[in-house]
This record gives structure tokens, sequence and C-alpha cells, in this order.
């Protein structure tokens, strides 16, 4: 106490290193630590950072070693890494020493490490982690054996650290168990069918019985069809192709679709036939399908969900005009000589089930008799099955103790699964058939804590958590056979065992969940709906094109995960992912049919790597212009893990000149007069203007689009065919200027160049995505602890020269994902 009476004469400064000294630093080390900790603020912070100037809201003065408070904890973590990243002091100021410097950043990042793993020892890196909706979607389409769309009977998921599958950002209120009973109750009843058979439908449609092809076909005049003996032929996309004889108030479920048809009149080129479900609200793209130009028949399937009341649609694209750029209303259908779709039939069989009552009533019970029975009333919905156990109450005890061990991911005790049992004998007791007292003990296991959050207590996981862990990682869905047995035997955290399972996940289907979440929150391809391109500028575009800007990105992460790519192709590759829809927007030849394929680079494209695809082009753009900010923003953040603050309040946003009289960097030019946003712009700018070629939904340009009437030469205006004919929508605007000098002075003429000097940060590139596939793989943030090990993965996956899968082996191998 005398020690202590005698530092509280002494200045605010030597307050903070003092108090360091006394709450962290083990003796061996204070004396360095606090005289490097009074050395440093002194001569170079307190000058901003004192309680009267307080610049960005800091206060050094005050700031005092509480390792339990998070946030003088972070602010601590804010001092670190403004000094390590030499952005403070600024340049104007006095510098310290550079050996000072180390010095302090060396105990300063022990003592930091040491708290923070001493945190995450005692509680754990991941708080209690609840099913997000995908997961919970998958869980029960995995433990009931039904297909059944969930998600929309739940809120949706908050982002935090960019992902929705992290624990701080998933709550649990009122609200949400008021939906997790409603979709429990859904998924029961769906799961529980005992009525007879539906009669379903397997049949062979033609178009030839469609009222509105038979109405067209006694019109005089103009015709929008062409009726064939053997099929129909539609021009137009605008035309009403629903097959209203496959009728809605059908069983919802899933079917399968198989379909005849030809291009038609092709003039050397295929077309495109795509086929959606519609309720005349809204429509769903199932798929979409290249038919060659030499006008054969093609049979092509799709299997998918269709609720009751969808219909299904076939739309031509990329047809309905002729060699003069007519379209079939100029002649009718009947004389017009452009291009089409021959339709000849459609067989529709579904709903889909293997056996009958389906295998989700075995799920819930088992090997337990079931009886048929006379249905009580006549019509479809009537019960004609029922569950009939010898001996009910000790039925349902095993029944529930099984199940709950599923559902709850791991073995369960006789006391944990004792207040379920209760429930259905209880049931049994008041009346209930077996089935309906079935029904009230799994819907209160499937709203259970026990369910709805991942169980994992400080420490090592357990095989069971662990199994689980991975499963959600690389599955969205909870572990299956092998893995349950694996954690049964204890075996599950061996070294090989748990290479060989990831490889196990990785090569199935069921990986596509993670290729789709991952990427589709990293890259915010989530938000490829979120604009809508201006159909007077972009005429190009459609829901197509859309799709397979999507499937290309995807398919890009995946190829990398197949063939355990190198880190680096993120930036720049010598391949692409391409079909004939996307090859075309690229104008890369030689690319047919809907399906995707490794593609080498042309020599003199402009493509590669993630940048340059459509479909991040897409979200980083309006459906109007681009702007260098948002791309340049996105490429710091989601790209180098270098996310920048928002701008100022009081900033005054500017509105793109669609007129095409200013370019959008004249417009930044007067925008970064302002001293407070000269600094951000001048980091994010840069790698938004190499972008600067690509418009809004991906295409490459050398003049910007600009809309009709603006102040452009006259004459200057597009002469690109669209659909045969002259798009006459848009004028051409200014050049496009792509390039433009990174914050360091090194300066690139266009994306080739900017790409080459980005991949002298590929060590950048790969630890930002380490960074994020271990939040997106664990549920929690990376904390200052968690940073060694990032470093730790990248240098394992480094010495084995690996690529992205080698990436994915380390991070399931690393004490970071093995512990909670």
């Amino acid at each position: 106490m005398t020690d202590h009476s005698s530092r509280e004469s002494r200045t605010r400064q030597t307050v903070i290193a003092v108090a360091i000294w006394l709450l962290l630093a083990p003796p061996a080390r204070c004396a360095d630590l606090a005289d490097c900790a009074q050395a440093v603020f002194t001569k170079h912070c307190l000058a901003c950072h004192d309680t009267e100037t307080k610049k960005a809201g800091l206060d050094l003065s005050k700031l005092s070693w509480t390792p339990n408070d998070s946030k003088a904890f972070d602010r601590w973590v804010k001092v670190f890494d403004y000094v390590d990243q030499e952005k403070m002091p600024p340049p104007s100021a006095k510098r310290p020493d550079p050996a000072a410097r180390r010095e302090f950043l060396k105990t300063l990042r022990t003592e930091l490490h040491a708290a923070n793993r001493a945190r995450q020892q005692a509680e754990g890196r991941v708080v209690l982690r609840r099913l997000n909706r995908v997961e919970y979607e998958n869980t029960l389409h995995d433990l009931l054996a039904i297909d059944l769309p969930l998600q929309h009977y739940l809120p949706e998921d908050a982002s935090s650290q960019g992902f929705d599958n992290v624990a701080e950002g998933l709550r649990l209120s009122l609200l949400h168990m008021e939906h997790f009973l409603e979709a429990a109750d859904v998924a029961i009843s769906a799961a529980i069918d005992l009525r007879q058979r539906p009669a379903g439908v397997k049949t062979r449609f033609r178009y030839h019985d469609e009222e509105s092809v038979l109405n067209d076909a006694k019109r005089e005049g103009k015709k929008s069809f062409r009726v064939l003996p053997d099929a129909v032929v539609v021009f137009d996309d605008n035309s009403p192709t629903v097959l209203h004889r496959f009728h809605g108030g059908r069983e919802p479920g899933r079917y399968r679709i198989r379909m005849s048809a030809a291009a038609y009149q092709a003039a050397g080129r295929p077309v495109w036939l795509k086929l959606y479900a519609t309720d005349f609200k809204t429509k769903r793209l199932l798929g979409y399908f290249d038919l060659p130009a030499n006008e054969k028949n093609r049979e092509v399937e799709v299997t998918a969900h269709l609720d009751t009341h969808e219909l299904l649609e076939l739309t031509p694209y990329d047809t309905n005009y002729d060699d003069k750029g007519r379209v079939n209303y100029n002649v009718g259908a009947e004389a017009f000589q452009g291009r089409g779709v021959a339709i000849g039939w459609v067989d529709i069989e579904g709903p889909l089930f293997e056996t009958w009552p389906p295998p989700s009533v075995g799920r819930l019970f088992g090997a337990t008799r079931v009886e048929p029975v006379k249905p009580s009333r006549p019509d479809r919905q009537a019960p004609a099955f029922m569950i009939a156990p010898t001996d009910p109450k000790a039925a349902a005890e095993t029944l529930l103790r099984e199940f709950a061990s599923r559902a709850f991911r791991r073995p369960v005790t006789a006391d944990e699964v004792r207040s379920y049992v209760k429930l259905a004998h209880r049931g049994l007791d008041d009346g209930l058939s077996f089935e309906k007292a079935m029904r009230v003990a799994f819907r209160g296991l499937l709203v259970s804590p026990r369910f709805l959050f991942l169980e994992e207590r400080p420490g090592r996981l357990d095989e069971w958590a662990l199994a689980s862990r991975l499963s959600y990682f690389l599955w969205s869905s909870p572990p299956d056979e092998p893995l349950r047995k694996l954690a049964a035997q204890g075996r599950l955290h061996e070294a090989a065992v748990l290479r060989e399972q990831v490889e196990r996940l990785l090569d199935s289907r069921k990986a596509r969940a993670f290729v789709e979440n991952f990427i589709g929150q990293w890259l915010e391809l989530r938000q490829i709906d979120f604009t809508q391109p201006d159909k007077r500028l972009y005429p190009e575009f459609d829901d197509t094109l859309k799709a397979s800007m999507v499937s290309e990105t995807q398919g890009f992460f995946a190829q990398l995960l197949r063939d355990d790519g190198k880190l680096a192709n993120l930036i720049h590759s010598d391949f692409l992912m391409l079909n004939r829809r996307l090859a075309e927007h690229y104008q890369i030849a030689g690319v047919t049919g809907e399906e995707f394929r490794r593609v080498p680079l042309p020599p003199g494209s402009h493509r590669g790597g993630l940048l340059t695809q459509a479909s991040v082009l897409k979200v980083t753009a309006n459906g109007t212009t681009t702007s260098p900010v948002l791309r340049g923003a996105w490429v710091m953040k989601r790209l180098l893990g270098e996310p920048l603050p928002p701008p100022p309040a009081d900033v005054p946003v500017f509105e793109p000149d669609t007129r095409g009289a200013l370019t959008i960097r004249a417009q930044l030019d007067k925008h970064r007069t302002l001293a407070t946003c000269a600094s951000c712009h001048a980091r994010m700018d840069p790698p938004g203007f190499a972008l600067e070629n690509f418009d809004v939904i991906g295409g490459w340009r050398e003049r910007y689009r600009a809309e009709r009437g603006s102040s452009v030469p006259p004459g200057d205006v597009p002469k690109i065919k669209f659909r045969g004919r002259d798009v006459w929508e848009y004028r051409l605007g200014p050049a496009v200027d792509a390039s433009g000098q990174l914050a360091d002075g090194r300066a690139f003429k266009n994306i080739d160049e900017f790409k080459e000097l980005l991949m002298k940060r590929d060590d950048q590139v790969a630890r930002n995505l380490t960074r994020n596939l271990l939040v997106y793989a664990t549920g929690a943030g990376i904390q200052f602890a968690d940073r060694e090990a990032v470093e730790e993965i990248l240098a394992r996956v480094k010495a084995r020269q690996g690529g992205l899968r080698a990436l994915v082996h380390e991070i399931v191998q690393s004490a970071t994902f093995q512990c909670k």
C-alpha cells in the first residue's frame, strides 16, 4: 500500500504504466512494460489522446489495464494495431525509435495474448450457439426424412462478423420460439403422414392441349404459336406458356419433370429454354437448358419441390427475331422465319415416394407396427394407417430416447428424456392415440434448447461436439451415421481419422452447402437481387445470366476446393468456370451448353480470379452505374480484410450522373477535396477505379453507358446486337479511365496491372480468407489470441505447399477449431 500511495503523486501517464505492471505483467518484465508504455504514451500519444483533446474518442491518460473489461481490452488492442500498422503516431508527428517501438509491441502483444487466452480457457471462444435458419431446415430434413421448405417460417438471422452462423448474432426471443413451434408442427405433420398414398400424377402433357394454344389456333390473322404435328413452336418469351392442365391444388412435394424440346429455325445458333415454377404472383427458375442449333430434340430432366398451387412454365430465350431483326408480331407465327423453341412434351411424375407410409414415419417410429385402418371419412386427408405398438408406454420411452439422441446429436440419459416421456404418457392417459401423444413429445424435443443450440463446454470439445462442429461447418447439417459411429468409439479426435472425414465430407454433394453459404456471405453473393439493372441501359440482363453469375463463383470456389488450388487464384487465375450463357457475356467463344466447366483463360482476356467475375461486379454496383467507392470498399473488406470506417454523418452523399455528362472519377475528385474524406478515399478508390472497365452486370466496356438524351456527341450510339437487332435504348458516354495509384504510391493503368500489384499481397488475401473461414467454422469472431492460430494455420499450409483444401484441413486440425 505504501508503494501505491507514492504512485498517486505521479502523472496520469505513469499511472497507466504502473497499472499495467500491477494488474498484468509478471514481476520479471513489469518494469520494462511500465517504462515502455510510459515512454511511448508521453512522447508520442498524449498530445492528441489526453483528457482534453481526446481525438477519435480515445483518452490514453485514463486507459487502465482491466482484462475482464471488454471495452478497455478492445482499446488496448486498438492501440496495439495502430502502432503495429504504423497508423499512429501519424507521419507528421515524431515517431518512436524503431527499437523502442518493437519492444513496446512485443511486450504488449505478450500480455494481450496471455489475458485473452486465459479468458478463452475459462469461458471458451464461442458463446452458446443456436442453429440458424439454414441449419435448422437441413437438420429437420435429415432428422425426419422430409423435404419441405421451412426457412420462411422463421425470422431472418442477424449477421455478426460477416456471417449468420456466429453465436453473437443468433438471439432467441419469444418471437423466435413462437416461430420454432410453428415450424416444428409443420415438420412433424409432414413427417407423420398416415393417409392413403396420394394418387399423385404421372402424365405426359402437350401444349397442343393447352387452352391458350387452342384459342390461338382458332384465331384468324397473326398468331402467337405455330402448331406442328409433334410440337408447338413458341417464339416470344412473353407468350403464355404455363401448363394449366397440370393444375394446382395437388400434393406438395418433389416432382420429376422431363421435357423434349428443340431449337426451331435457329439460324446456326443454339437457343435457351427456361423452366419456372409459378403461382402467378412469383416464379422460381428451376433450370435453363441449351438447345443445340442442329434443331434435334433434346430431352432434359429436373427434380424439384413444387408447392400446392405452383404450375410449370416453359419460356424461350434468345428467340423471336429473324435475320431482318423482326419479331413474330410483325408477320404472325405461321409466316415468321425467325428463331423459336419447339416444345414436344412434358412428363411430370410425383410426388415421389419410395415407400408408403413414407420413410419419415420410420424415422420417428422405427420398427413399431403400422396397421392399415378404414378411413374415418371419405377424403384423402383421412388417416388410413395407425401406429400400433404392443406396449404404448414402453414404446414411447424407447422411441423418444432414440429420437432425442439423434436430435441432440449425442447420447442421452434417462433423466434427460423423462419430461418428454411424461408428455407422451400423459397424452395416452388422457385417451389420445399413440401417434397424437407422441406428436406432443416430439414437438417438445424440437423446441428444446438441447436441439436448438450446439452444446459445447470450455476446453477441448468432446467427440460429439466435434462431430457437430465438423458437420455444420462443411454440410450445414447434423452429423451422419459414420461421424456418430466414430464419436461413439472415441476416435474422431485422431488426426488421421479427422483428415479422412474431412475428405469424405468435402467429396459429398452435401458440401455444396458449405460453398453456397460461406461464399454467399463472405463475398456478399446473397445480395445479387439487391439491385435490378435498368433494362434501358442493360437489356441483355435476365435471370439466366444472373443465375450463371452466381454459379460461376460457386463453381470457381468448388474447383479450388476439389483441386487444392492455390489461394493466389482468388486474385488471378489462368482458368474460368463458364457455361455458354456466361461465355457469351464475357465474349469468349467455343463454350456450349448450360453446364459449367473449367475453361483455360483466353490470351488477352482481362478475366481470371474473383474480382472480374460478374457476380462480384454486380453486387458492388447499383442498377444504373458503377461506383469505385463501393467496389473499392468491397476489395478492402472482403478480399484484403481491411474494412474502412463508415463516412462521417455530416458528409453529403452524391448521386451518380446517369446522363453521362460527368464521369464518376470527376465527381469523386470533388468529393475528395473534403478533408474528412481524403484519407479513406485514398485507400478505397484506387481498387474501385481498377474495376471501372466492367459495367454493372460485369460486362467489359471501353465507354460508359448513358441514358438517351444525354449530353454526348450526336450520333454516338452503340452498334451492338441484342436478340438479333440493334439496341437503341442508350447512348455511349465518356471513355473509361481505369488507372489509379495506391495509397503507397504504386500506380497502375488497368485491371491487369492492378492484379499484378495485388499478387504481391497474396499473403494478406490468404490471411483474410483464413480468418473468415475460422469465423464461419467455429461460429465466433477472431479474438486477439486467435491471431497466432491464424498464422500457425497459414504456416502449415505453406509448408505443405497446399491450397484451399489444405487450408480447410489445417483449420479442422487446429486447436482453435477443436476447442470451445
